[in-house]
């Protein structure tokens, strides 16, 4: 039994991360600088390039809230992100897009004595996936897929109530897998 290209990436990925995770043990119990505790901690926005299999490069944007720590540097992010691409030919258009609704868990690597922090993670997305035609026998689809994303960045800490950041990441989604590059910012609360 072959495993397929999707299978093969997905494998590696979550190997990845089980050893950064791994590794990153000793230096999660060595800083701990942020409350634990779920609630809402701060407010959000992301723009960046999404390139979804089988269309053009489209542009992303969304919404994020800093939900808190689960424990010591693990944040829960739940976020909605929508992109759309479409095609003109004469009198007929197509439009593919995606609205998705996702909740992830972001391992912090801080830094000592630094505002940059990296982070690695992953989460679980539920995916709008529609595609609309005026084009004649090309029927108009839309379906709900689910989704697991894997996704790495850098987050500083601007101020005390601003942090920017610049994240890679990859869905892998039924028949619409995504690579994304963004960006944004978090109005973080302080209680």
């Amino acid at each position: 039994m072959t495993l397929s290209m999707k299978g093969r990436t997905a494998a590696m990925a979550g190997l990845a991360l089980a050893v950064a995770l791994g590794l990153a043990t000793p230096a999660l119990a060595q800083y701990n600088n942020q409350p634990t505790g779920l609630g809402i901690r701060g407010l959000g926005v992301r723009l960046g390039l999404t390139d979804p299999e089988d269309a053009s490069s489209a542009l992303m944007y969304g919404v994020h809230i800093d939900a808190g720590s689960i424990v010591s540097n693990v944040r829960l992010i739940p976020s909605l992100e929508y992109w759309s691409v479409g095609t003109d030919v004469g009198v007929y258009n197509t439009d593919y897009s995606d609205l998705a609704i996702k909740l992830d868990a972001n391992v912090d690597f801080p830094l000592q004595d630094q505002r940059l922090v990296p982070y690695l993670g992953g989460g679980l997305g539920l995916h709008r996936i529609k595609f609309d035609s005026n084009v004649p026998l090309v029927p108009d689809t839309s379906s709900n897929k689910l989704g697991f994303t894997i996704q790495g960045g850098m987050r500083n800490e601007f101020t005390p109530n601003l942090s920017l950041f610049g994240e890679l990441g990859y869905s892998f989604v039924e028949n619409a897998n995504q690579l994304r590059l963004l960006g944004g910012f978090t109005y973080n609360f302080i209680y």
